[in-house]
């Protein structure tokens, strides 16, 4: 399947805005997330903003490969769903309100730090993920290189990252991840309302219910 327009733009402005602000420093300080400085600073567009910048050149890689994977063949069925203007802005929502989303736990947890800072297009990513796996839950998909049926990659999904939360110390935001697909699942339930019942259904029949 060919690259579909927004998926495109997306990635090659992530790309270039990351480029840049690992060379220049002034713009990674301009667009990080910054809870502190989006509640008392009004500086709003932060929550937005972090999704175009990356810790380094493994993280950028990294939430790009994902995006392009699924991105691409989200982007394409939403067109071919809803027509290309209105499908092109539900996928435009899924991405960026995801990202947005994946920025609450921060907020209601750092609003008042100041030194709580952090990067990256995972929330985004990680609601496309969920989306395309709540969508086709018996398509195969490699998590982690594994190969597996989607609907399986859902469980792991939340387990591996719930489990990363509580007992790994790291720089990932896990929560954002988190909350970043649990968006993903609340827009396809609100825009597909078939799809819960449908992935319901298909795992039940994959496990002969």
């Amino acid at each position: 399947m060919s690259t579909t327009p927004i998926t495109f733009i997306i990635l090659a402005a992530t790309v270039l805005v990351s480029w840049r602000a690992f060379e220049q420093s002034a713009l990674f300080e301009k667009l990080l997330h910054s809870p502190y400085r989006v509640k008392h600073n009004k500086q709003y567009y932060r929550l937005f903003s972090h999704m175009l910048v990356h810790a380094d050149v493994m993280h950028l890689a990294l939430n790009m490969f994902v995006f392009y994977s699924f991105g691409r063949v989200l982007e394409s069925i939403f067109r071919a769903t809803w027509g290309a203007q209105q499908g092109g802005i539900l996928f435009i929502a899924l991405y960026v309100l995801g990202g947005v989303a994946a920025t609450l736990p921060s907020m209601r947890k750092h609003g008042d730090n100041y030194g709580c800072e952090s990067v990256g297009a995972s929330g985004g990513v990680s609601s496309l993920l969920m989306a395309y796996m709540i969508l086709f839950p018996l398509n195969e998909i490699a998590f982690f290189f594994i190969p597996m049926p989607a609907f399986i990659g859902v469980f792991v999904f939340f387990l591996l990252e719930h489990f990363m939360k509580r007992n790994v110390r790291s720089n990932i935001a896990h929560d954002a991840h988190i909350w970043g697909a649990l968006f993903g699942i609340a827009f396809v339930a609100l825009v597909v309302p078939s799809s819960i019942p449908r992935f319901i259904s298909q795992v039940l029949g994959a496990f002969g219910g």
